[in-house]
C-alpha cells in the first residue's frame, strides 16, 4: 500500500495501536530479514511504514516490500510503503515516518536490525500499564550475523521502570542512542517536531531529552529487538551529513558534530524546561561513551588521534582523566591497545 505524504495529517484522531517504523536504505537482505522477524512475531502490529530514502537499492527494496504486501495483508496488517523524492537523511525521514504513522505507539528500528519473537508483545504490556509515557525504551540483543547466536544482551537499567527529570540526565543518551525499537507515543510527540537538529543523526535524543524532562522514558524489563552490530554508516549520502560524515566509517569530525548535536539539544531542553541536563550528558559523553570512541579508534594514524583530541577539547570533553588516559594508550600502543579494552570489557562482564 502506498499512500500520499500528506495522508497522516487527515485523520480526526490518532488511533491506540501500533505502528513499526523503518527508515529504510540500501541492505535490502537485512531488510527482508527484517520484514520476516515481525512476520513471526507472536504479536502484530497494527502498520508497517517504511520510507525508503532514495537510495541506490530502491528498486530491490520495493520488490522485497512488494512480497510482503499481501502476506501482511492476510494478518490484516497494513503496509504502507514510501519513496522519498529526495534523500532526506535520517533525522527527517524519522520525523517523516512519526508523522505519517497512523497509530499511536510508533515503534522504530533500522532496516539492518531484527524484532525478537515476542518483541512487540513485551511493548504492548508496558505500553497497557502506562499510556501516558513519552518514549519507552528497551535492553536489546546484539548480534552479527545469526540473531540465534547472540554475542550478549545491552542492559542499561536492571528492571522495568519510568525515568523522569528526577533521574540521573545521563540515562537519557544511555536509553536512546541506539534508535532500534524505541517507542514513541505520536500523540506527545507531534507538537515537538522541529528540523533544528537535522544532520546530528540524534532526533531520537532530542525527543528523548524532551521526555526526561516530561512524561518520562519508559524501560522494559525484557528486550525486544536485536541490533546487529558489524555494519557501516550509510548517513554520509545526505547531502547535509555529506559534508563531514563519510559513508561507511565514523570519521572524527562526523562524531564530533554527532556529540555537539547532543550538547546543543540539551541546553536547548534545560533552557526551555528548566531542568538541569547539560553538565550530566556532558559528562556521560566525556567519561563513559569516550570509552566506546577510543575503542573504535585502536590502531588510526597518530594525526587522526591528535585531531580526535582536539575536537574533544573544541566540546569541553576531554577535561577528564579518562578520555587523557584512554589517548595517552592508543598513542603509545597503537593496535596493541585492543587488549586493554578486550580485558576491561571481559571485568565488566
Amino acid at each position: 500500500m502506498k499512500k500520499s505524504e500528506n495522508s497522516g495529517f487527515l485523520m480526526d484522531k490518532i488511533i491506540d495501536g501500533y505502528s513499526i517504523a523503518i527508515p529504510a536504505y540500501d541492505r535490502p537482505e537485512e531488510y527482508d530479514e527484517l520484514l520476516r522477524s515481525i512476520f513471526d512475531m507472536t504479536f502484530l502490529p497494527n502498520e508497517i511504514i517504511i520510507c525508503e530514502d532514495f537510495s541506490k537499492q530502491r528498486n530491490e527494496i520495493r520488490k522485497i516490500t512488494e512480497k510482503y504486501q499481501s502476506q501482511f495483508a492476510e494478518k490484516q496488517v497494513i503496509m504502507t510503503y514510501i519513496e522519498n523524492e529526495t534523500n532526506l537523511g535520517y533525522d527527517a525521514n524519522i520525523r517523516k515516518l512519526i508523522d505519517l504513522a497512523l497509530y499511536k505507539w510508533v515503534v522504530l528500528i533500522g532496516n539492518d536490525d531484527l524484532f525478537l519473537k515476542n518483541g512487540l508483545e513485551e511493548i504492548d504490556k508496558f505500553c497497557k500499564k502506562n499510556p501516558n509515557v513519552a518514549m519507552v525504551s528497551r535492553p536489546f540483543l546484539r548480534f552479527e550475523k545469526d540473531i540465534s547466536k547472540p554475542i550478549g544482551v545491552s542492559r542499561i537499567l536492571p528492571n522495568e521502570t519510568i525515568v523522569k527529570k528526577q533521574d540521573s540526565p545521563r540515562l537519557i543518551f544511555r536509553m536512546c542512542g541506539f534508535v532500534g525499537g524505541l517507542v514513541i507515543n505520536k500523540e506527545w510527540a507531534q507538537p515537538l517536531k522541529t528540523d533544528k537538529y537535522d544532520g546530528t543523526l540524534y532526533y531520537q535524543i532530542y525527543l528523548a531529552a524532551n521526555a526526561f524532562c516530561t512524561k518520562g522514558i519508559g524501560y522494559l524489563g525484557k528486550p525486544s529487538v536485536g541490533g546487529r552490530t558489524g555494519n557501516p554508516p550509510l548517513f554520509g549520502d545526505f547531502q547535509k551529513a555529506g559534508e563531514i560524515h563519510i559513508r561507511g566509517i565514523y570519521s572524527v569530525k562526523g562524531r564530533a558534530k554527532m556529540w555537539k548535536g547532543v550538547l546543543d539539544i540539551a541546553k536547548d531542553t534545560q533552557d526551555f524546561y528548566k531542568v538541569e541536563i547539560v553538565e550530566e550528558l556532558r559528562k556521560e559523553l566525556m567519561i563513559r561513551q569516550s570509552f566506546h570512541i577510543f575503542e573504535m579508534n585502536v590502531g588510526i594514524s597518530k594525526c587522526t588521534l591528535k585531531e580526535l583530541k582536539e575536537e574533544l577539547q573544541k566540546l569541553n570533553l576531554f577535561g577528564h582523566w579518562i578520555p587523557k588516559t584512554l589517548y595517552f594508550l592508543n598513542m603509545t600502543f597503537g593496535k596493541n591497545a585492543f587488549y586493554f579494552y578486550y580485558l576491561t570489557r571481559k571485568l565488566m562482564q
